[in-house]
């Protein structure tokens, strides 16, 4: 393919790869990155391998949110070409970016400046993650249900997150219902837990769980 071609085959895999991710709700900012860490992916080289390049966090994320069962993703994996687990990683990825705030929104909903923001994630009151060069900051971590604006006990609960989970497994997780987290018969989420006043230790206690699968 020529020079003058692929940019404009590029563009177009981007805007393909993007109409099957949920925008609704994104800024400017947020949208610009989206499209940044698209191309990013869609140019990047990657080793084939015979294993699976999903990773462990991942694929518990897809099997928590009720995606796949355990039996739907350990065939998906058996039959599919690298490719398309590739494609659905990329998926994830970008599902989790879309599902953020910019830092400027973040300091606009919170009434802080850049800089506090900035300061709040470097401490680790705040949870962000870096794409392209620029910090975002996931939605589930904000609430307009309590004065400060965050989730109660968010701090507590970003120190006792796994090391080494990426963006989308940390929101798997905080997003997905939880039998040990159990409301009048109900499953719920961490958000919901908190949200009604549960305990940050009961989260503690499942955390410790996934450390030792």
């Amino acid at each position: 393919m020529s020079t003058a071609v692929r940019p404009l085959a590029l563009a177009k895999a981007v805007d393909e790869a993007l109409e099957r991710i949920d925008r609704t709700g994104c800024g400017a900012e947020i949208l610009r990155v989206l499209r940044l860490e698209a191309e990013r992916l869609l140019t990047q080289v990657r080793p084939v391998s015979s294993s699976s390049a999903m990773t462990p966090a991942l694929r518990a994320f897809l099997i928590e949110s009720g995606d796949f069962t355990l039996q739907e993703l350990t065939e998906t994996e058996e039959r599919v070409a690298r490719g398309e687990l590739r494609e659905l990683e990329d998926q994830t990825c970008l599902e989790t970016i879309a599902a953020s705030y910019s830092e400027s929104e973040v300091a606009e909903r919170l009434g802080l400046s850049i800089y506090e923001v900035q300061d709040r994630a470097r401490i680790g009151t705040i949870y962000s993650f870096a794409v392209e060069g620029f910090a975002v900051y996931p939605k589930w971590q904000f609430s307009d249900q309590t004065r400060d604006g965050l989730l109660p006990h968010l701090a507590h609960v970003l120190a006792s997150l796994i090391d080494g989970w990426d963006p989308a497994s940390v929101q798997g997780f905080m997003t997905v219902p939880k039998e040990d987290l159990t409301y009048r018969g109900e499953w719920q989420t961490p958000i919901r837990w908190l949200l009604r006043g549960g305990s940050a230790h009961r989260i503690d206690d499942i955390l410790e769980g996934e450390r030792w699968r």
